[in-house]
């Protein structure tokens, strides 16, 4: 199904933020705060993660544009349909 204007200019603020905060390091993934708080914390990764915030529907669309276009590492705790989009 095609996106709405509305959707495109949504995902591409999105995108524009993640971007500005991108580093050649960093993953990207999506997934909720507490759960990638634990995930991290568990595994002894002492990285603060950046949250972006965004519908759970486009979560995976912005994700595969990072993976995709800018060649970013996706992260290993990378869920569907969450409601943010994190850089570790």
């Amino acid at each position: 199904m095609p996106l709405q204007p509305q959707q495109v200019k949504e995902i591409n603020s999105v995108i524009e933020k993640i971007e500005k905060a991108l580093k050649p390091d960093h993953e990207i993934g999506a997934q909720s705060k507490a759960i990638l708080k634990n995930l991290l914390a568990v595994n002894k990764i002492d990285r603060v993660p950046l949250f972006f915030k965004c519908r759970r529907e486009h979560s995976e669309q912005i994700v595969s544009h990072f993976v995709n276009e800018k060649k970013t590492k996706k992260s290993r705790f990378h869920g569907n349909a969450q409601e943010f989009i994190f850089l570790v």
